[in-house]
Order: C-alpha cells, then structure tokens, then sequence
C-alpha cells in the first residue's frame, strides 16, 4: 500500500533551499511567549466551571515532563536524518516543545500558588517518564508518536471542530491553550516522520498505541480525581453534568480521527487542518 510522502511542510512554503533552514522556512516556526498570570486568573478559569479547569489543569501539570521526553526521543535519532527540511523541522520541534514545557511551568505555578496540588501530578509524571527512558528507543519514539497524536486530536477540537471552547476560558488562560494547539497542529507530523524514516515499522507502532491509549486515558483520569478533591464541588451535580457533556464531545468528536491512526497508510496530515491554523494564528498570535 502507497504511503503518503513522510515531510508534509505547512501550506505556503517553498521548496527547501540550500542554506539551513529555520522553523518558519519549514511551517513550524518556533515562538516565544514569556506568559505570565496575576490573581485576575480565576481557578474556575474555564465556564466558571471547577471541575472541568481542574481536568484540563491536571493535564497541564503532565506537560512539562512529557514534552521534555517527547524532545528527549525525537532526539535519539536525529542525527540519522538526511532530509533537510525534517532536520530543521525537528530543531523547530524541539524549540516548540521546549517552549511549551517553560509556559505550561509557569501556568501551573500560578495554579500551584492558587492551592492546586499540582506536585503531586508533577510527580507522578516524572516518575512515568524514568520508567520511559528505561525502554528502547524504538519504544520511545513510538510512544511520542502515539502521544503527539493525541495531542493533535485535541489541538483539532480547540482550534477547527470547536474553537467555541477557546471563548469559554478566561482571557489570561485562553492564550496559553490557542498557542499551544496552534502549534500541536504546525508540528504534529514531525515524530511521526522521523518514526518513518528511521524505525519503520508500523505494526508496532499501533501496538504502542493501543497501550498508549490506555495510559493516557489512566494518567489524565487520575490526575483529573487528584485535583477535584480540593475544588470543594464533588457533590455539585451540574458542573459533573457539564464536565460529562464536554467529555462526550470531545470522544464523539475525535474518535474516527483517532481510529485512522490504524490504517497502514494513516499520515497525520491526512487530518488537513491549516485553514483553520492559519484563522487561529490571526486571531491569538498576531505579531507572534
């Protein structure tokens, strides 16, 4: 079966060039934010809703560690690329990812400062990713690519299937999410390729996947539990209703997405999301 072609640059960018090329030469440019938070950042800061700002918060705390081991296995092989528009989409990766554990630090020590617990999540993430970095590097970069798919899927939802949501978090926590997606979707064939054109074996990177799955689900569902307890609203049954509902969209709305990753020819920019990239990029990071 015909594969599609591994480097699938962002629309609007010519062929490479000789010189070395940058991240915004190859559609993944590398911005940064230096965000900061003061007390007009609400702890309900999503739909005045606790419990579901707790389980987007609980995700948050994971991103530091995880993006730092999605840089860490992406590296293990990129000195065996050739290709010089994945060699400088992988430098731009690296500088996203990088960025993004730095501002999701900070967004979590303004949660921290709230009384959100935090470390815990913190914690139990680090200790994940010792146990990660135990495996081969195979399995590392299999599971940054599986998890880089999630990560697309729910940068999909904010950004094209329901950028609504975007409306519904507080303006200080609004920007953090809208960038990170926006560059989720520039960046999220990169692993992917560089899986490709070292490792090659699809096989079992839908095995990880499977696996992945369930410890993704495990991990955030966790996490999510340890923060509710001090929300003060486990007996508010309409913020459970309204946590559940988004749930249920956010499932319904990413799971034939998400089952495309199985086929043999999946490429994660069959998933074509730019249009609705580029809107969001004028509208969250004009002059980024």
């Amino acid at each position: 079966m015909t594969r599609q072609s591994a480097v699938t640059p962002i629309a609007g960018k010519g062929p490479a060039k000789a010189k070395r090329l940058r991240g915004e030469d190859v559609g993944v440019p590398v911005r940064r934010m230096d965000l900061a938070y003061d007390d007009q950042l609400p702890l309900a800061w999503f739909d005045g809703n606790e419990l579901i700002s707790m389980f987007l918060t609980g995700f948050s705390a994971s991103l530091p560690e995880g993006e730092s081991h999605f840089i860490h296995s992406v590296r293990l092989f990129q000195d065996r690329i050739t290709d010089p528009v994945l060699r400088a989409q992988i430098r731009a990766f690296i500088g996203q990812e990088g960025h993004h554990s730095k501002e999701h630090d900070t967004f979590n020590d303004a949660m921290r400062k709230r009384g959100v617990d935090i470390d815990t999540v913190e914690k139990r993430m680090a200790a994940s990713v010792k146990r990660w970095k135990k495996r081969s590097a195979k399995y590392q970069l299999a599971h940054t690519v599986c998890a880089e798919h999630f990560t697309a899927l729910l940068a999909d939802v904010l950004l094209s299937k329901h950028p609504e949501m975007l409306d519904k978090m507080s303006p200080q926590a609004r920007t953090i999410w809208a960038w990170h997606a926006i560059e989720e979707a520039e960046h999220k064939a990169v692993a992917f390729d560089v899986y490709e054109q070292t490792v090659d074996d699809r096989k079992y990177l839908q095995r990880v996947m499977v696996w992945v799955t369930a410890e993704f689900m495990a991990k955030n569902t966790r996490s999510a539990w340890t923060l509710f307890r001090g929300t003060g609203q486990l007996r508010n049954l309409k913020k459970w209703r309204e946590l559940f509902a988004l749930l249920r969209t956010l499932g319904g709305d990413t799971w034939k997405d998400y089952k495309d990753f199985y086929r043999d020819d999946f490429h994660p920019w069959q998933h074509d999301n730019r249009d609705a990239v580029e809107a969001s990029k004028k509208q969250y990071l004009e002059g980024k």
